[in-house]
C-alpha cells in the first residue's frame, strides 16, 4: 500500500514547490529561516529518494504539467542522468546549509535564506526539464540568484566578481536563447523528444548548435572561457564558492550533454569524421 502510494505521488513537482514555498517562507519569518531551510533541503532529499523508488519500478517517466501533452504542455521528464543531478543538488544543498547556518551573520542570512532555496529551486527545475526554453529559463534564475549570492559578503571585490559573472552568464544565455529560436523556427518545437525526431542537418541547426554550445561553454567556465570564474571564487562567500563549484557549472554541462545527445548527435558525427578524413593520409 504504502509502496504504491509512493509510485502515485508526484514528487518531481515537489521538488520545484518545495523550495519555492521555503523561500518564500524564510523572507516572511526571517527569525526562522535557518531552520526552514535545512529542514527544506532534508526534505528534498528523501523526496529523491522516493523518485528513485519510482525510476527502479518504472523506468524513465515522464510527468505532464497540468495534463498537457507536448508542443502545447511542459513535461518533466526523470531519467538516470536527471536523478543523479538532483541528488547531488539535494546532498551538497543539505552540506552547504548546515555549513552556512553558523557562516553569516543575521543581516546576511536576511538575503542568504530565500535566495539560496530560490536556487535550488531553479537547479531542480533545470534538471527535470525536457524542453529547451525550459533550459533557458532556469538558465537565468539559477543565473541571478548565484549572482546575488557571490555579492552578499558586500565588499568592492565582491561586488566587481558578481557583476563580472551577471553581464558573462547573461551574454552566454543570449547566445543560448538566438539557438532555440532558430531551433523552434526551424522545426515549430522546443520540446527535446519532438526535436530529436524532426531535425534535420540543416544551416539553421548547424548555427544553432554553435550558437547554444558557445553559450554554454562560456556559463561552464570552460578553458579558454574561464576568465570569470576566479574573481566570482575569491569573493564569494565560502558555501556559495563551493556551490558555484559543485552544481552551478555542471548545470550548464548537463544541458550540453543533453543537446549533444538528443538533437547535435548527428552533427557531432559529420565533424568527428572530416577531421578523421582530413588527418587521414
Amino acid at each position: 500500500m504504502y509502496l504504491k502510494l509512493v509510485l502515485a505521488t508526484p514528487w518531481e513537482v515537489f521538488l520545484i514547490l518545495l523550495p519555492i514555498l521555503g523561500g518564500l517562507f524564510s523572507f516572511l519569518l526571517p527569525k526562522f529561516n535557518k531552520a526552514i531551510g535545512i529542514s527544506t533541503l532534508i526534505l528534498t532529499l528523501f523526496f529523491v529518494v522516493f523518485i528513485a523508488l519510482k525510476l527502479r519500478t518504472q523506468g524513465a517517466f515522464y510527468h505532464l504539467v497540468g495534463g498537457w501533452d507536448a508542443p502545447l504542455g511542459i513535461n518533466l521528464y526523470i531519467d538516470g542522468l536527471s536523478l543523479v543531478m538532483l541528488g547531488l543538488t539535494a546532498l551538497i544543498g543539505v552540506g552547504a546549509s548546515v555549513y552556512a547556518g553558523k557562516y553569516f551573520t543575521q543581516t546576511q542570512s536576511l538575503w542568504f535564506w530565500p535566495i539560496w532555496l530560490l536556487l535550488i529551486a531553479g537547479l531542480n527545475a533545470l534538471f527535470l526539464s525536457q524542453d529547451i526554453f525550459n533550459f533557458y529559463v532556469t538558465l537565468e534564475l539559477i543565473g541571478l540568484a548565484s549572482a546575488a549570492l557571490t555579492a552578499l559578503s558586500n565588499t568592492k571585490e565582491a561586488l566587481t566578481g558578481a557583476m563580472r559573472y551577471l553581464l558573462v552568464t547573461l551574454l552566454g544565455s543570449l547566445a543560448y536563447l538566438l539557438g532555440v529560436a532558430l531551433l523552434y523556427h526551424g522545426f515549430g518545437s522546443v520540446d527535446i523528444a519532438i526535436l530529436s525526431n524532426t531535425i534535420e542537418s540543416t544551416p539553421a541547426a548547424w548555427a544553432a548548435m554553435g550558437l547554444m554550445s558557445a553559450g554554454l561553454l562560456l556559463k561552464s567556465a570552460l578553458f579558454p572561457l574561464h576568465f570569470w570564474l576566479p574573481p566570482a571564487h575569491a569573493s564569494a562567500p565560502a558555501p556559495i564558492s563551493a556551490v558555484l563549484s559543485a552544481l552551478i557549472i555542471k548545470a550548464s554541462i548537463y544541458i550540453q550533454l543533453r543537446l549533444w545527445i538528443s538533437l547535435f548527435f548527428l552533427c557531432i558525427i559529420f565533424i568527428l569524421k572530416y577531421f578523421l578524413l582530413y588527418l587521414d593520409p
